[in-house]
């Protein structure tokens, strides 16, 4: 499989060459200390087959309106995901999310909770894991192919919610609705 920025994990010291860049294609820094949880979470849970909902962050990664890796796969080997059943909704997970592989496949219900972003819809959208990242930016942590994170915007403010890169959002797991 070609090389992309979740198949290796993160250099152990950032470069030193200017500030990061956050959202189109530009890869999380890591965060030592995960954030706390959103006042607004109705879980304290960790177990994310339970149903409610859970705090989270979201990254974006790939083209604006595509599918995330470039390869249109990731390292659960489903292929074309920009093709439905998946359409493009996608997302990378970490190991809570990931689950050696075994969280491949999964449904999850996404919503942008970033109270101090006005394009946060607060719509859930849904999600399927396609990918695995190693980025530590929380403790459960979507890296989201660039349609998925816009999908979570208010009507036309896809592009200003992209530029956030990083949000903080909430998640549930959900059953899988393929051509539903």
């Amino acid at each position: 499989a070609p090389p992309h920025a979740h198949v290796a994990p993160p250099p152990s010291s950032p470069p030193a060459t200017g500030p990061p860049s956050y959202g189109y294609g530009s890869p999380p820094p890591p965060a030592a200390i995960p954030p706390p949880p959103a006042a607004n979470s109705s879980s304290n849970s960790t177990n994310v087959d339970a149903g409610g909902w859970l705090d989270a962050r979201a990254t974006w990664y790939g083209a604006p309106k595509g599918a995330g890796p470039d390869d249109n796969g990731g390292a659960c080997g489903f292929k074309n995901v920009n093709l439905p059943p998946f359409s493009a909704m996608t997302s990378c997970g970490n190991e809570p999310l990931f689950k050696d592989g075994k969280g491949c496949g999964s449904c999850y219900q996404i919503r942008c909770v970033s109270a101090g972003h006005p394009a946060c819809s607060g719509v859930p959208e849904t999600v399927i894991i396609t990918d695995m990242n190693y980025y530590p930016v929380s403790r459960f942590h979507f890296d989201l192919s660039g349609t998925a994170f816009g999908a979570m915007a208010k009507d036309g403010r896809n592009d200003e919610l992209r530029h956030a890169g990083i949000i903080d959002m909430q998640f549930r797991r959900t059953p899988c609705m393929h051509g539903a």
